[in-house]
Formats: structure tokens, sequence, C-alpha cells
């Protein structure tokens, strides 16, 4: 088998592959590993697996033996499902950076709650706040409830960091079939969304983007959550971006924490060959959320860790080594569901 990477791999993608090829039990030698689409034509009969971030018709035409499509990381709203769906060819996602991406959604409601962002550009200046001045305290998250849309693997993990704080979970998903997760005191359904939220002190969406998350929360939902958290580790699409921004500007929210946003830099990010920053600034949004005090934003950077880069290339690889063996890829994606 030959394995074809389609986008760029981090450094140090073979010490990865290795590894993964151990878990695996795969011996002997690695198999042929292809990063070069001018070489895809030449072994396209030997390709057992794509590991890409998306698809073509004309790429699946050239590689007829194809077993599996492999996704380097969680989402795959990059991906033209209906593609896939004409090839018959299974798709899977990586959920690698799982523990990385709950530790950031904790680290923004951390940020939030004790206020280190102002508090931090206050100190700076000289201002003082908390015992110093006897002004109003930070919010403890021990005792409060956090509401978690989308209790899938980022999702489980958020929970059970939670409830090691002494928090009370509530945790919304699809369906309410089946046993309660660990770590989740109570489940709520889609369509007892805003019972959900009014129960949370902190509402912490997870949410795949698919059409039925699409705009999942908007003025109605931010109304429900007034003076609470808002924190989005998930996708842009699920929240109606100008609803959001008109919340946080006249106080409905209290506060909120962004990781995914609208609007992005063209890829490849064009950089300075001296100083490595970008060239043009990109701002993250049609609204201008840079403005606001109540608010912390991070540039899509939730799963984007040391440990999180070898987890999604590690777990990538060994499904393509399973692929190839004939056994089932872990972390099929529903096609029809989209996630």
């Amino acid at each position: 088998m030959a394995v074809y990477i389609g986008i760029a791999p981090p450094v140090g993608w073979e010490d990865i592959w290795n590894k993964a090829a151990r878990r695996a039990g795969l011996t002997g030698p690695r198999p042929q590993v292809i990063t070069n689409a001018t070489e895809l034509a030449r072994h396209g009969d030997d390709i057992g697996a794509l590991v890409t971030g998306t698809v073509t018709p004309e790429l699946l035409a050239a590689v007829p033996h194809l077993k599996l499509i492999q996704v380097p990381f969680a989402g795959v709203d990059s991906m033209d499902l209906a593609i896939l769906k004409h090839a018959g060819v299974p798709l899977a996602n990586s959920h690698g950076n799982r523990e990385a991406t709950a530790e950031h959604a904790i680290a923004l409601m951390f940020a939030l709650a004790r206020r280190i962002i102002p508090y931090d550009r206050d100190l700076r200046q000289g201002i003082w706040h908390g015992f110093a001045t006897m002004d109003e305290p930070v919010i403890g998250l021990f005792g409060k409830t956090v509401g978690i849309a989308g209790l899938g693997n980022i999702g489980l993990h958020i929970a059970k960091v939670c409830k090691a704080l002494g928090m009370v979970v509530l945790g919304l998903r699809r369906s309410a079939r089946g046993a309660l997760p660990a770590d989740v005191d109570a489940l709520y359904t889609s369509e007892q969304k805003l019972d959900f939220i009014r129960r949370s002190d902190f509402v912490v969406d997870v949410l795949p983007s698919t059409p039925d998350t699409e705009l999942f929360f908007g003025k109605e939902e931010f109304e429900a959550m007034r003076g609470h958290w808002f924190i989005n580790i998930g996708r842009g699409r699920t929240v109606e971006e100008k609803a959001l921004y008109d919340a946080l500007k006249d106080g409905t929210l209290a506060g909120a924490g962004i990781d995914p946003w609208w609007v992005y830099p063209p890829q490849p990010v064009a950089k300075d060959p001296v100083t490595g920053r970008m060239l043009k600034p990109v701002f993250p949004a049609h609204e201008p959320f840079w403005g606001l005090p109540n608010i912390v934003m991070s540039p899509h950077t939730g799963g984007f860790a040391d440990v999180s880069v070898e987890g999604l290339w590690g777990e990538s690889f060994e499904n393509a080594i399973r692929a190839d063996r004939g056994e089932t890829p872990r972390n099929l994606v529903d096609l029809e569901r989209g996630y």
C-alpha cells in the first residue's frame, strides 16, 4: 500500500508515522508515503489511503483502489461530502487533539470568570482591583453550572475537567437515548435547548458544522443566557455573528470566549520572510468584536498544541494502516449527518 498526504504534514511526520506503526503492530518497512502531487499519477493504483483536508472527483479518479479518506483533524466541513457519497469511500477524522481543545475551552472560561485579560491590562498601568480596592470580586467556577452543547470526544473531556473543578455539568446532544455519560449530571436534547441554556452559567459550544447546527445559537438563545457566559470552541457557523455581537455590546451576555470565527486569512498565509509576521492583518469577523471589553478572542488555536499535532497525525496514520489491513477504521464519519 501507498499513502498519499494531500495536506502539508508537520515537521517530523516520519517519526510520527513510525510511532503510529508500532502502536498498530505494523512490522517491516514503511509503506510508500507520497507527499508530492506530481507523483500521484504514477502511484495511483497503489494508493490505499488519502490523508487530506479536501478531495475532488479528479483526485478520487486517480486512486481507483482507495480504501479510506482520512482527515488529520476533527472538523470535516472542508470536505465535499456529496463527492464522497458518490464515490462510496469511507471518511474518518481524528480526535487526537481532544484534550488540548478541551483545555482551551477551560482556559477561556477561566480568563472570562477571573477577568485575567482586563486585570492584566489595568495592572500594567498601575490600576488595581480585588482585595486592594475591595471592588467587585471575580467569578469562581466551583459550584457553577456548565452546559456543554455537543458531547463528542472534546465535549466529554470538557465535562470531565469541569466535574473535577466541582461544577454541575449539563449536556446537550441530538438524542437523549442511551446511558447518561460519565461526568454529566443531566442530559438535554435540541428540543430542550432553551431550558438547557437557562440552567447554565456557562454555555460551551462544541458543535460540528452541519446543516442541523447552522446558526444553532442566535438572538433567542443569547437572550436566554442573559447575564451568563458563552464559549465557542466548535465552529463559527454554529453561531449567528451579529446576534452574538449585539448581545455582548448591549450587556445581554456577561462575556464570551471565542476560538472559531467567520473570516480567515487566505491560504497559504503571506508572511514577512524576515520577521515571520503576517504581511496583512485579517480581522476574524464582519462585526467589530475586537472593540468590546467583555470578550476573549483566540485565533482558532484551541486544538493546536505541541501534543495535539502528534496526536492528530498519529491517529490518522494508524487509521491508514487499519484500512490497509482490512480492519474497520476508527472515527468513521456519518456522511448523512456530517460528523
